[in-house]
C-alpha cells in the first residue's frame, strides 16, 4: 500500500506543482503532460507487479452499457438537457485525453489494485474518490480560482463520480465504463 501513497503524492506534488506554475494551453497539458506525467510511472508500475492488472479485460458490452448509461447521467445532472455549447475539437480532445488519463490511473489501477488487496469492500470506492477530489484541488484553486462554496459543491461531484467510475470498473472488470462515463461529465463541464 505504501507504493499507492508514494505515486498518489507524486501527482499531487508533481501535477499541482505543473498546474499551479505551468502555464502552457490546457490542450498541451492536457494531451501531452498529463498522459507522460501520470501515465509512464503507473505503467512502470503495472510492469514491476508480480501478477500485473488488468483494466481491460472481460464483459466489455457491460462495461460499455455502464459507462454510456452513466456518462449520461452525469451530463444530463450538470447540463440537463442543454447541447448548446463549444463542441470544437480542442473540447472533445481534452474531455478524451482527461478521462483516458485520469480513468486508466483511479479506475484502472488505483481501484483495481485496492480491490486485489482487500476484495468487495466499499471503502476501497471511497479510497478512490477521495483521491480524485483531491488531486483537483491545486486546479481548481490556482487555475480556475473557485471559491469556497464551488471547491465544495465540485468535490463532492468528483469524489462522487471517482467512487461511481470505480464501481464500473471493479463490477465490469473492464475500464472502458469509467472512461466513457468520465467522457459524459467531461463534456458536460467543458462544452
Amino acid at each position: 500500500m505504501r507504493r499507492l501513497w508514494y505515486y498518489y503524492i507524486y501527482l499531487l506534488v508533481v501535477w499541482g506543482g505543473f498546474r499551479f506554475w505551468g502555464r502552457l494551453s490546457e490542450v498541451v497539458e492536457e494531451l501531452w503532460f498529463k498522459p507522460l506525467l501520470w501515465l509512464v510511472p503507473l505503467f512502470w508500475w503495472n510492469l514491476a507487479l508480480k501478477e500485473q492488472l488488468v483494466m481491460f479485460g472481460r464483459k466489455w458490452g457491460s462495461s460499455i452499457g455502464w459507462g454510456v448509461g452513466v456518462g449520461v447521467f452525469y451530463y444530463l445532472l450538470i447540463r440537463g438537457w442543454s447541447l448548446q455549447g463549444d463542441w470544437g475539437s480542442n473540447v472533445l480532445l481534452i474531455a478524451a485525453a482527461t478521462a483516458v488519463t485520469e480513468e486508466i490511473t483511479f479506475s484502472g489501477f488505483v481501484a483495481g489494485y485496492l480491490e486485489r488487496r482487500r476484495r468487495g469492500w466499499v471503502g476501497n470506492f471511497l479510497i478512490v474518490g477521495l483521491m480524485v477530489a483531491i488531486i483537483r484541488l491545486p486546479v481548481w484553486l490556482a487555475v480556475y480560482k473557485l471559491g469556497l462554496s464551488e471547491v465544495t459543491g465540485a468535490w463532492f461531484l468528483a469524489g462522487a463520480s471517482g467512487a461511481i467510475n470505480a464501481w464500473i470498473r471493479v463490477k465490469t472488470g473492464n475500464v472502458t465504463g469509467s472512461i466513457l462515463a468520465r467522457m459524459g461529465m467531461n463534456l458536460a463541464v467543458l462544452g
